[in-house]
């Protein structure tokens, strides 16, 4: 299998990995939504929000760091390995008791609101164990076992989840499927790290070594801040929501993210897969990485901006569908944030390319900037828009942090002609617009009838170089 073939499995891999992850807690959502009614979801919701807070805070950016280091020297892996994986989970540990005593102490929320979040952020102990474990796969470019150890997980997840549901159990109760689930996912690593290890043959033991993770502990502050100011700037709105707005309102605004989340993981799944590939070939073939660089960030304009115009004009639609026309006020959310999704997408090879440069310092400072645009519209805009208000503040962010990361990588690393990518994308994106949007209240119709158009169009235009469908077309008679 070639490095193209490769990427393109892993990101496969790692694409259903996040799906199958974080659709179980969707489907409990849309469940409890549907059962319960918007206020429970948004206490489900909410809980999941502070999962993320202990997870996120607990990380110190020991994924990222982990899997750069360890792609160039994986004769290395059972060293970091047993290492990380010993900090990662005390740092998780650690952080769930400080969870647990600020909730006795200070958060107002009802008893069960709390006892939803204690239980959900306990998750956040196997999943530390579950991202370690995926990230030394990921450094080995071998995403088959985080993926069936995702599905495992997620399997026992809904199971249980619906299950309890399906008794007449309330929110409280539901909650518990999700801990266990993510303790299954952990179990099913288990037998692969011994093959794993055999297959690369490795010159260091497994056992603590505290000298080596000072000397990793040097790398992470710059990781940690860029994953602080992440955290934070993903997880202000809900938090916002919950303080200054209803449950309720909590609720449709998550629904609207919920319907997100499957784009939403698509640039996670892409990371995965490409930031081994650009590690190595800024290591080892420099003239590869700007190639690399180039067609990554082609390819995602060619591939977001239709879904993103087609979502806008199917708001209302997919609203109904999943969640029913009790969900209304979730539309306008939904129309705003697809584009916040653009941005994110857009940014994945940029923010790499920083990565693997050692900028982490420069790119935490664009967070940084991030962040605080995000929390400041959100307390301005929150007490007059809404929950509307909220999804302008997240859209303002993402685009704000793509702009400066562009920038900075054109000016310091490598320069990158935007406006030929961008131009025959959005012609052809405009002209399936034109085409679904007298079909805008149905919705397989112009789905199916947006995706023939813009292909069409992407053809006619030239979307797609020629060059790159001769290779395409190559590759496929060769896998065939």
């Amino acid at each position: 299998m070639n490095t193209v073939q490769r990427l393109f499995s892993n990101t496969f891999l790692a694409l259903i990995s996040q799906i199958v992850v974080k659709a179980s807690n969707s489907v409990l959502f849309i469940l409890i939504g549907r059962w319960l009614g918007p206020a429970d979801s948004g206490i489900f919701s909410l809980g999941t929000t502070y999962f993320t807070l202990v997870f996120g805070l607990s990380a110190l950016g020991l994924h990222e760091l982990l899997v750069r280091e360890l792609a160039p020297r994986r004769e290395q892996g059972r060293r970091y390995f047993a290492n990380y994986l010993a900090l990662r989970v005390v740092l998780a540990t650690v952080t769930y008791g400080l969870l647990l005593a600020g909730l006795r102490l200070f958060m107002p929320y009802s008893e069960a609101t709390n006892q939803v979040i204690l239980i959900l952020a306990l998750a956040a102990i196997p999943e530390a164990a579950f991202s370690i474990s995926q990230s030394l796969f990921e450094a080995h470019e071998r995403l088959t076992t985080p993926m069936t150890a995702a599905l495992a997980g997620s399997i026992v997840k809904l199971v249980v989840g619906i299950g309890l549901l399906w008794q007449g159990y309330g929110v409280v109760a539901a909650a518990w499927a999700v801990p266990l689930g993510s303790l299954v996912g952990l179990l099913v690593f288990l037998p692969a790290l011994p093959r794993l290890f055999r297959a690369t043959p490795q010159t260091w033991p497994a056992r603590l070594d505290l000298g080596f993770l000072r000397e990793q502990l040097w790398a992470t502050p710059s990781f940690f801040v860029i994953h602080l100011f992440s955290l934070v700037d993903y997880q202000t709105d809900a938090f916002l929501i919950s303080l200054m707005l209803t449950e309720s309102d909590l609720g449709f605004y998550s629904a609207a993210q919920t319907i997100l989340l499957g784009f939403n993981l698509m640039p996670i799944a892409i990371r995965a897969a490409i930031y081994p590939v650009m590690t190595r070939y800024h290591h080892d073939a420099p003239d590869k990485l700007a190639i690399l660089y180039e067609k990554a960030t082609h390819y995602l304009f060619a591939l977001v901006l239709p879904v993103a115009a087609g979502i806008t004009i199917l708001a209302w639609p997919i609203i109904r569908l999943i969640f029913g026309a009790e969900f209304a006020p979730a539309v306008p959310v939904l129309q705003i944030m697809i584009w916040a999704i653009v941005f994110l997408f857009l940014n994945v090879p940029s923010a790499r390319l920083l990565l693997i440069n050692n900028n982490q310092r420069q790119a935490s400072t664009m967070f940084g900037i991030a962040m605080a645009i995000n929390v400041s519209l959100n307390l301005l805009l929150i007490p007059r828009l809404g929950i509307s208000g909220a999804a302008i503040a997240r859209t303002a962010s993402n685009l704000t942090l793509y702009v400066t990361f562009q920038v900075f990588a054109n000016r310091h690393i490598m320069p990158l002609r935007l406006a030929p990518m961008l131009i025959r994308p959005l012609i052809a994106t405009a002209v399936m617009a034109a085409v679904i949007w007298p079909l805008r209240e149905m919705l397989v119709l112009p789905i199916l009838a947006g995706a023939a158009v813009y292909g069409i169009a992407a053809l006619l235009l030239g979307v797609f170089p020629r060059q790159d469908l001769a290779y395409w077309q190559r590759l496929l008679q060769f896998r065939s």
